[in-house]
């Protein structure tokens, strides 16, 4: 099937923001595999991103609801990154019936260099579009999230 081609100002804000998000996960995969990390996929991002800004970890039905994806979905991704040794299951603090995953040393590894790649695609960005429209580009993003947090659709 032939890719329709849209005039630049009849793209929505969905497709806007979706193809730069396809281009960042494209090379952090990428760039991923070329480090090592041959196992991680894109899909693994739902996972790996929302640990690493929390070392106690979170329980499956948290990631799953972040991801906004389905629970079986979400330990299929988690057993998936066990399995390679970038996440562990422990037990919940609070409740005895729950698991709590979190990263291990190699997940950090991983997290540390997904983001390191992640702000070299920026500074590509940057020199391409130039650093005040970065800069406003950010600043309008955040202004967005803050909105949408603040009075979702």
């Amino acid at each position: 099937m032939a890719k329709e081609k849209f005039a630049e100002e009849e793209l929505l804000i969905g497709a806007l923001l979706r193809i730069p998000y396809t281009a960042i996960t494209e090379a952090l995969e990428r760039e991923l595999h070329a480090a090592g990390y041959k196992n991680v996929r894109a899909a693994h991002f739902s996972v790996l991103q929302p640990l690493a800004s929390r070392p106690e970890g979170m329980r499956t039905t948290d990631l799953a609801a972040w991801a906004q994806i389905t629970k079986p979905s979400i330990v299929y991704l988690v057993d998936h990154l066990q399995a390679a040794g970038y996440v562990e299951r422990t037990p919940d603090p609070t409740d005895g019936r729950a698991q709590h995953v979190r990263l291990t040393a190699q997940g950090w590894d991983v997290t540390r260099t997904a983001r390191r790649i992640a702000q070299q695609v920026e500074s590509d960005w940057e020199g391409r579009i130039g650093t005040t429209q970065m800069k406003q580009l950010k600043q309008i993003l955040r202004d967005l999230i803050a909105s949408l947090q603040r009075d979702p659709l």
